[in-house]
Formats: structure tokens, C-alpha cells, sequence
């Protein structure tokens, strides 16, 4: 508009370039001097005129608006403790509770960068933010101007951990609208809702934490040690808790896998059960395939692969 308009009153002011972009400066922001007008015999010169005085209110308008936005986001930015971020490879975990605390320390031990999003921060999960250097906004992680901080885009994963079903599902569809590609990890209570999301939204895998902790207290009922059961990738497996005997051998067979190991009082991610010692609590997963059919498959797993439990 300034250059069209620039170009036009140069002709009617018979070549005068710095003539013409006052006349528009002065029209455009709507200063009128008065000192340097178009001839008000020729129409077209004035129809120009008001055109140029109609953009330049709009316009003035919106630029007014638009900065008042601004300013109003970044100080509410400001006030909610957020900040944009620019990590890279990061995982976003969204609720802190004691699902999302437990989550956010095993994912540490695992070397991993974060990015939590709590609503609420208590005093504890804000010092071990700071302890372990972490990223921690205080907001709402529904809310896209919250989403939008996280820097989507270049992240590795996103983990839904509110205690509201549909406020998890929400995050998760903000999320994937951003960062189609990227895995994202829903907890959904109820194991017929997390189905249905499944099914409606395209969702490869889902986990009900219903579903996830019913098997533990059934094998729990059968026999010490039982901590759940899980299928993945179309096969089931059992997963259970096994004291390490005092010779330090393996609880069973080779394809027991050991995910983790509780050792006087702490927690870690373990692989290999040669870093194992005498008295160790291990976290185990057991395909359950190898089973006979009809059987209990977590007792039978019980009796084959956590010997003395």
C-alpha cells in the first residue's frame, strides 16, 4: 500500500518522490497537515486520497490490536510461569501426580531429556526440577498457547498422565495436530473408553490403568510377586517382582528379560542380571507364550520362572 500509493502520488505531484511519500506518511497515519494536497479538481486523486486514509485506519487498527495481544500473552506467559522452550529429543510428560512423578524418575534414570507440564507444581516435584535440571511449566497442558511453548515439533514423545480421561485425550489430539509423527502415550482409566479411542482416533496402542492393575491384584490372589500383565505387538507377557538368591543366579530362563532392580531402597533400570547381587529385588517381564493352554498363565509363570517365590 505505502509503495502503490508512493508510486501513484509522485505522478500527481509532477515528480516530486520525497513530496510524495510524505503526502502518504502523513494521510497513512493519519497526521494531516494540510500543507501538501491533491489537486481537487481530479477525482481520481482524491478517491486515492480517502483510500489511502481508509487503509491506514484499518491498518493503524490492526497493528494496535495485534501489539496489545502481545503484550497481554506475554505477561500472562510471564505471570504462569511458562516460557517457550528449545530443546530437542525432549519428552513432554503432562501431570506430575504420583503416576507422572513415577514416570518422570524412571524416565531420568534413563538418561532422557524432559519437559513437564503440571497445572499445580508441589514444593517436591518443583526441587527436583531444579535438583535434576529438568523443564517445568506451571500451566494447563489442554491450552494450546501451553502446547505451543513445549516445541513440539522437535520432540521425541509426549506422555498424557492427568487424572481426567478426556483432558488426557484432549492433550494427546493438541499434540498430534502439531507433530503428527510424534508417539504419544495416553493414560485412560477405563480400559472400554481407552478402546474407543483407539478405534476413533487412530491411536495404535492404548493402556487402561484399570486394565494394567487388575491382572496384579488377580495374581497377587495366586501367588507373591505378581506385578501385572500387559500385551504388546500381539503377544502377552506377565510381569513379576523375584528376589535374587544368594549364589546371584538369574530367576530362570533365557527369555526372562529384566527391566529393572530395587536395591536397598533404590531404583533403577537394569538389562543384565550378571549386575545383580545377593538380596536384589528384580523387575522382570515373561513371555507367556510357551504356556499350555487352559492354564493360569501367571501361575504357570510363577512355578517356571520365579523359582522360590
Amino acid at each position: 500500500m505505502f509503495l502503490l500509493g508512493t508510486w501513484y502520488f509522485h505522478t500527481v505531484f509532477k515528480g516530486g518522490w520525497l513530496d510524495a511519500v510524505y503526502f502518504v506518511v502523513a494521510t497513512v497515519t493519519t497526521t494531516g497537515y494540510g500543507d501538501l494536497t491533491p489537486d481537487r479538481s481530479h477525482p481520481v486523486d482524491i478517491v486515492a486520497a480517502m483510500l489511502l486514509m481508509l487503509a491506514g485506519t484499518i491498518i493503524t487498527g490492526l497493528f494496535i490490536a495485534f501489539g496489545a495481544s502481545l503484550l497481554t500473552r506475554v505477561h500472562w506467559v510471564r505471570m504462569q510461569g511458562l516460557r517457550p522452550l528449545h530443546r530437542r529429543g525432549h519428552i513432554v510428560v503432562c501431570g506430575a501426580g504420583s503416576i507422572g512423578g513415577e514416570v518422570i524418575d524412571l524416565l531420568l534414570a534413563l538418561g532422557k531429556h524432559l519437559v513437564v507440564v503440571e497445572i499445580s507444581p508441589d514444593a517436591a516435584i518443583v526441587e527436583k526440577a531444579r535438583e535434576q535440571r529438568f523443564d517445568l511449566l506451571t500451566g494447563d497442558a489442554s491450552r494450546d498457547a501451553t502446547l505451543d511453548l513445549c516445541n513440539l515439533n522437535a520432540a521425541h514423545g509426549l506422555i498424557a498422565l492427568t487424572n481426567v480421561d478426556t483432558l488426557n485425550l484432549e492433550i494427546a489430539l493438541g499434540a498430534r495436530a502439531r507433530n503428527p509423527t510424534m508417539p504419544i502415550v495416553l493414560r485412560i482409566a477405563e480400559a472400554s473408553f481407552a478402546e474407543s479411542i483407539a478405534r476413533h482416533f487412530e491411536f495404535e496402542t492404548t493402556y487402561s490403568a484399570a486394565a494394567l492393575a487388575a491382572p496384579a491384584f488377580v495374581g497377587l490372589s495366586r501367588f507373591p510377586g505378581s506385578r501385572g500383565r500387559v500385551a504388546f505387538a500381539g503377544q502377552e507377557f506377565a510381569i513379576g517382582e523375584v528376589g535374587i538368591a544368594e549364589d546371584g543366579s538369574p530367576p530362570g530362563p533365557r527369555d526372562v528379560v529384566l527391566l529393572a532392580v530395587s536395591r536397598q531402597g533404590d531404583f533403577a533400570i537394569a538389562d543384565d542380571f550378571a549386575e545383580l547381587a545377593p538380596g536384589d529385588r528384580a523387575l522382570v517381564i515373561v513371555p507367556l507364550a510357551p504356556f499350555r493352554e487352559g492354564e493360569d498363565t501367571l501361575a504357570a509363570a510363577a512355578a517356571r520362572y520365579l523359582p522360590g517365590e
